[in-house]
């Protein structure tokens, strides 16, 4: 029997994507131990030695992309980045350096390093990304007030939301909704 592994995949950013992997690993004849955005844990069917290049091709097939050592990693702190942005259900009374390096079992500061040299940008940068698409999402596809808006994306205060928002669009969230139209980014390009 193959150990168990986890395989880190890039681009899973919803709980679709995490479907679509379990399709294709079971397909495969993998047990599957749990799939999180970003991870597939689970071992191997036997007597295939080539099944990681396999679930490589047909899930590059599908827009992902698997990636080992430190890149495997960084896979998994946007996954967990993505999660936490999105999930309504989501822990967030937690800071998020605590639940990556909690999740992965690292210091934050290594992890930050290490993501910085692999994407060449900060974790920091990406989250704000994330916020900011969700935040535009919020506003053109909810009524909901721009103060449970900015509580639900972690802001200290809808004033402090509004002064992030406003330097990344260059409108208020107020005049941002009442546009009226945003046309969401897909979540792997940012």
């Amino acid at each position: 029997m193959h150990d168990k592994q986890h395989v880190y995949i890039d681009n899973m950013v919803c709980s679709r994507c995490k479907l679509v992997v379990r399709q294709v690993a079971d397909t495969l004849g993998w047990r599957i131990e749990r799939i999180e955005l970003g991870l597939l844990s689970g071992w191997p069917p036997d007597g295939d030695d080539d099944i990681l290049s396999k679930l490589s091709q047909q899930l590059g097939s599908l827009g992902f992309r698997i990636r080992e050592g430190q890149g495997g990693v960084v896979s998994r702190i946007k996954g967990l980045i993505v999660s936490y942005v999105y999930d309504d259900r989501a822990d967030t009374s937690r800071s998020l350096s605590d639940l990556i390096s909690a999740d992965i079992g690292q210091s934050y500061s290594h992890l930050s390093r290490m993501f910085s040299r692999e994407e060449g940008r900060t974790i920091v940068e990406f989250y704000r990304l994330h916020r900011m698409e969700r935040g535009k999402q919020l506003l053109t596809q909810t009524h909901a007030p721009v103060s449970e808006i900015a509580r639900k994306l972690n802001y200290g205060s809808a004033g402090r939301f509004t002064a992030v928002f406003k330097q990344d669009t260059g409108l208020s969230p107020t005049a941002f909704r009442a546009r009226g139209y945003y046309t969401p980014r897909p979540l792997d390009e940012l």
